[in-house]
């Protein structure tokens, strides 16, 4: 057979089996793409799910003096405690707290928080020192889109537009959603809160994102994970504040003008690392500015009720 006559029959054969294979229309190739789309998208959000709360350089707290007493949670006993700082209402930073905590901590890493509760709705409040703006969103879209929101440096934001999860766990029937109840059952609570009733508050914040001065009852302040930077001042030195300003803006003008300082009349204040927790005094005034992505737990102490039991 002439090298011509094979040519014929390679033309041939390639033009049966192209009407033999089925035409791609539009729309199966539009359906191809959202699909494809789709799958990527749920590639991308498992990625971003399973990454680890961000630790970032956090000018000008990284590095600051503490000016809160210290203990190690190996030397402060319950005794102690009652006697050197609740019964004086002075406040005090445990550490080592870390190596007591690692299971916990395990559940709440990013992923695993949000495997098991990112489909449960929470309620944020508005950041300001009244936080009576309230928003329901689901704990993912908070942790992907509030969470992960970069905080603007020049201290212009509005607090009371900022949405910040810190305590609000029950919903409008009263009920707690089954997650949050297993999520507080696995936590032990401190030694110092004694026999006490507690009401725990938890939540997670970006970078920068915080609470004005306020002031309420005794409690604890854990951080699980991520550092939070504490200002407190007693009840009888009301610091100088606007409630709609964000903590961080605040914090930047307290010390430029130098009312953060240890000594009578100054702010205390003291960055409480991942394993540490403190504990505020009843009306004590406190303002919180996260220096990372911070995951935290408090345990507010029915001190009156301690105090009845005791009779």
């Amino acid at each position: 057979m002439s090298a011509e006559s094979k040519m014929r029959r390679v033309f041939a054969s390639s033009a049966v089996a192209s009407r033999r294979m089925p035409r791609v229309t539009a729309r199966a190739a539009t359906r191809a793409l959202a699909f494809v789309c789709v799958l990527l998208t749920r590639i991308a959000r498992a990625r971003a799910s399973d990454r680890d709360w961000r630790r970032f350089r956090s000018p000008p707290f990284d590095g600051r003096p503490c000016t809160v007493p210290r203990a190690s949670v190996d030397e402060l006993s319950l005794e102690t405690f009652a006697r050197t700082f609740e019964s004086a209402e002075t406040p005090v930073v445990v550490t080592g707290l870390g190596a007591r905590r690692t299971g916990f901590v395990e559940r709440v890493e990013r992923g695993a928080l949000l495997r098991e509760l990112g489909a449960a709705t929470v309620t944020l409040s508005s950041a300001n020192a009244h936080s009576r703006g309230k928003l329901r969103k689901s704990l993912r879209g908070y942790v992907e889109e509030d969470v992960a929101a970069k905080r603007r440096t020049d201290g212009k934001e509005d607090a009371s537009e900022i949405w910040y999860w810190f305590g609000d766990h029950v919903e409008s029937d009263g009920t707690m959603s089954n997650g949050f109840e297993t999520l507080f059952g696995a936590y032990d609570d401190l030694e110092y809160v004694g026999d006490a009733n507690v009401a725990y508050s938890f939540g997670v914040g970006g970078q920068f994102s915080g609470v004005p001065m306020h002031t309420h009852g005794p409690g604890w302040s854990e951080s699980l994970i991520g550092r939070k930077h504490w200002f407190l001042a007693p009840p009888d030195a009301t610091p100088n504040f606007d409630p709609n300003v964000t903590a961080y803006a605040w914090a930047l003008e307290a010390l430029r003008r130098g009312d953060v300082r240890d000594g009578e009349g100054g702010i205390l204040e003291c960055t409480v690392n991942a394993g540490e927790a403190i504990y505020f005094p009843p009306n004590w005034w406190h303002a919180t500015v996260n220096l990372d992505e911070s995951v935290f737990i408090s345990s507010f102490v029915n001190s009156v009720q301690r105090a009845r039991d005791e009779l």
